[in-house]
């Protein structure tokens, strides 16, 4: 069983989190904000846990879910009477699956302990109809509620629920405290920690998943060999490569994928492509300056970096102010396919001044 002391960073949180749990001052409502992968979900169920745990413990400075007095084993088992975990059948909450599982059974006294608490994963997937209908409940709960909201878009809320919530973004790990939870937690080698804490953007999640498959991998070669090439590539060659890259994680499923159109690629998928590029044109700027291999992030691509490293300084700058630009505009909705084609057909150009 995770407790706070298994989150890592996040310190300024768990600080507050610690401090409401030895005082007793726990609030109704918490919102905890954050991409995909940086541990909503992990930090919400330790402070559940927490809550509920009849003999709490004291670990590395935090109180901490013992996990073995009864309300800790049924918590795992996820058999606890005071704890709830809100579930929806569609893409979105369902006014009825809201009220049956928050609004009318919040009203029902604990049974175990001083606390019920609830947990709405994917908040922002509750319509404005519905966030309506939690309103009340949110603005004056029972005392022994405590309500824990999850969100990847906080600003998909109401201002109503925002401000009768207390918000706790999760932050963006460093690259250090990732590789190391890596080799020393997970045994990754040095090189591969490495790799995907760089790739990863301080998402703890995102990087362990990296770390166990071979997708960010083929991603790095793919995407190296297009940089490689796109002087030799017409423009329906760049985009089918491209197409290769974000929408085939399962290279067999890629005959069945090649003409779907790029934004089915997912805000994820286009957000590693970017930074791949950015951290690919990087390296080229690090061994043109060092000629150092050790200093590269993704070291098996020395042949790339060899020949990226011959463009000049102005070509490679040009090429990082390009790949923020396409950041900003797909940031602001503008069609996928088009961005990523203007993106490509600038870098190819570049390769010409």
């Amino acid at each position: 069983m995770s407790g706070f002391s298994d989150i890592i960073g996040q310190n300024q949180m768990k600080e507050h989190l610690r401090h409401a749990l030895r005082t007793g001052r726990i609030s109704h409502a918490y919102l905890f904000t954050g991409a995909e992968g940086m541990g909503k979900k992990m930090v919400a169920g330790t402070f559940a846990r927490t809550i509920l745990c009849e003999n709490r413990q004291e670990r590395d400075g935090m109180p901490e879910a013992c996990g073995t007095c009864p309300a800790c084993v049924m918590t795992q088992a996820g058999t606890h009477p005071d704890l709830r975990i809100l579930t929806h059948e569609k893409k979105t909450y369902g006014i009825d699956e809201v009220r049956t599982q928050f609004v009318q059974d919040i009203v029902l006294k604990p049974m175990k302990g001083e606390h019920r608490v609830y947990i709405i994963p994917e908040a922002d997937r509750m319509t404005a109809a519905v966030q309506n209908a939690i309103l009340k409940t949110l603005e004056e709960p029972p005392a022994y509620a405590v309500i824990l909201l999850l969100t990847e878009r906080p600003d998909a809320l109401l201002a109503t629920i925002l401000s009768r919530t207390v918000q706790l973004p999760l932050k963006p790990v460093s690259d250090k405290e990732i590789e190391e939870l890596l080799k020393s937690r997970y045994r990754i080698p040095d090189y591969l920690a490495h790799e995907c804490a760089a790739v990863a953007a301080g998402n703890v999640g995102l990087a362990i998943g990296y770390s166990g498959s071979d997708r960010l991998f083929r991603m790095v070669e793919q995407t190296a060999g297009l940089l490689s090439g796109l002087d030799r590539l017409m423009t329906a060659d760049m985009m089918e490569r491209l197409s290769e890259i974000l929408l085939d994680p399962d290279p067999e499923a890629a005959e069945k994928k090649k003409k779907t159109a790029l934004k089915d690629a997912g805000d994820r998928e286009l957000e590693r492509f970017l930074d791949l590029l950015m951290i690919l044109n990087r390296d080229a700027m690090v061994y043109k300056a060092t000629g150092d291999p050790e200093k590269l992030v993704f070291t098996k691509q020395l042949a790339y970096d060899r020949e990226a490293a011959k463009k000049s300084w102005f070509m490679l700058d040009q090429n990082n102010r390009r790949i923020e630009e396409a950041r900003r505009r797909l940031q602001s909705n503008v069609n996928t396919d088009l961005t990523l084609e203007l993106l490509l057909l600038g870098m190819k150009g570049n390769l010409d001044e």
